[in-house]
């Protein structure tokens, strides 16, 4: 976790990365090759790599609550801030597919 002063936005949203970065592991889905959000909201499921309907259900109300979410965050505590904890949890969830680490599921955090 970066060191931010909104820790309750920074676990909040780092909540959210962890079950996205799970469901798409689910679904065998990388979200930041381009297109894929966008398809993902289209409910289209041909993006994934496996089928697993009920995981892809649950990573498309994922995406539309994180935009909610970020949303809100930007209205709270602005949109420099946002991003600090955005760029932060993007380098760790990529670092954790890419590099096969694994997030603990009750603690959220990596090991």
């Amino acid at each position: 976790m970066v060191d931010t002063k909104h820790a309750v936005w920074q676990r909040h949203l780092d909540g959210i990365a962890n079950e996205l970065l799970r469901l798409s592991i689910a679904c065998d889905v990388r979200l930041r090759d381009p297109g894929v959000i966008d398809r993902i909201i289209k409910e289209d499921a041909t993006v994934c790599g496996r089928k697993n309907p009920d995981a892809f259900r649950k990573l498309r109300n994922l995406v539309m609550a994180t935009y909610d979410s970020l949303g809100k965050s930007i209205e709270r505590i602005g949109p420099e801030d946002t991003r600090i904890i955005r760029d932060a949890i993007v380098a760790r969830i990529e670092k954790l597919r890419d590099g096969g680490g694994h997030v603990n599921r009750t603690s959220g955090k990596d090991e």
